[in-house]
């Protein structure tokens, strides 16, 4: 894996994502969300009717990422 740059918040989300969230499934869309995803360390879960915004999870390349970084 080459080098990942992402920002405090991000590694929040990823963090919170592994440890906290129901299910591994965390809720919310944001810029620092749509970076995760196009670095592929999250992606869409889709979406529940009765939720404005999408969920996602981490992929395994963001498990892996975690892992290197703690």
């Amino acid at each position: 894996m080459g080098i990942i740059s992402v920002n405090k918040n991000q590694v929040d989300i990823l963090s919170h994502t592994q440890t906290g969230a129901a299910g591994g499934f965390y809720c919310g869309d944001s810029e620092d969300m749509q970076g995760l995803v196009l670095l592929g360390l999250m992606e869409s879960a889709g979406r529940k009717s009765f939720v404005p915004d999408e969920y996602f999870r981490m992929t395994d390349k963001g498990r892996v990422f975690m892992k290197l970084t703690a």
